[in-house]
């Protein structure tokens, strides 16, 4: 199978495979653009009732494919419309009226944090390494965490992970209020199979309502919006260039404020 978002139907449940397992499925235009397509459909679907998001391979999502940005010759523009794709596939798996589960493995840095923070339901293991670096590279956070995650794991807790976009575990994220569940790798398939089950199993038109009125879509639209105004001016310094400099020489960045 190739594309960089593979799906599978099982009954009533769609799994959405983000697929560049080669880059650890960093995230890119034709990904983002290939999730809201399917969750386009999912959305009016009515044989599908719950959508599983997971990662091919080694990790769950390793974030912006910071090489890609740093070896293209974007405009702002350019930079700024991208942004805003990432943000509009939040805003459809946010919005759409169906539970998401995902299933995080391995690593979920970056982008592949803010999507795993954006569904319904997470899922992990123990030892799976979460972080939000974006401060830390001259970049900015996007997906809603501004929002979602304060609400999720705290406004002191979230300030700290943000802010020095320290690592933590899927044992953290779960006593945190992140994760839904931290289970041991072989019983991942068992937890996901249990829950995607009794999601499945309840009435579609309430489930739907429910989401919506839990998640206030167009708060958290709102939220992105003003996410990638941030980006864009970030993406517009310096600092910026220092960062995917830094990170594609493996060193440590040196910031100057401009």
């Amino acid at each position: 199978m190739t594309g960089p978002v593979l799906d599978e139907q099982d009954g009533p449940v769609l799994t959405l495979t983000l697929h560049r397992p080669e880059r650890l499925n960093a995230v890119s235009e034709p990904m983002y653009t290939a999730l809201r397509e399917q969750l386009a459909r999912a959305g009016t679907d009515p044989t599908i009732r719950v959508v599983v998001l997971r990662g091919a391979g080694r990790a769950f999502c390793a974030g912006a494919d910071l090489k890609a940005h740093a070896g293209s010759e974007r405009t702002l523009a350019d930079r700024r419309g991208y942004a805003e794709l990432a943000g509009a596939a939040v805003t459809d798996l946010v919005g759409l009226p169906k539970p998401v589960l995902a299933v995080v493995h391995g690593y979920a840095f970056g982008a592949g944090a803010e999507l795993a923070t954006a569904a319904d339901f997470l899922i992990t293991t123990p030892e799976t390494v979460f972080a939000f670096p974006e401060l830390t590279l001259g970049t900015y956070v996007g997906g809603g965490v501004t929002m979602l995650l304060p609400q999720l794991v705290g406004l002191a807790r979230a300030r700290e992970l943000l802010f020095t976009g320290r690592r933590f575990t899927g044992a953290e994220a779960a006593a945190w209020g992140l994760a839904h569940q931290a289970v041991a790798s072989p019983e991942l398939p068992a937890a996901v199979s249990d829950l995607t089950g009794r999601l499945a199993d309840s009435a579609p038109v309430p489930t739907g309502l429910l989401k919506q009125q839990l998640n206030q879509p167009d708060q958290i639209g709102a939220a992105i919006a003003e996410e990638v105004s941030a980006l864009t001016t970030c993406m517009g310094t310096a600092d910026w260039r220092e960062g995917l400099a830094a990170f594609a020489e493996r060193r440590t960045p040196s910031f100057e404020g401009r």
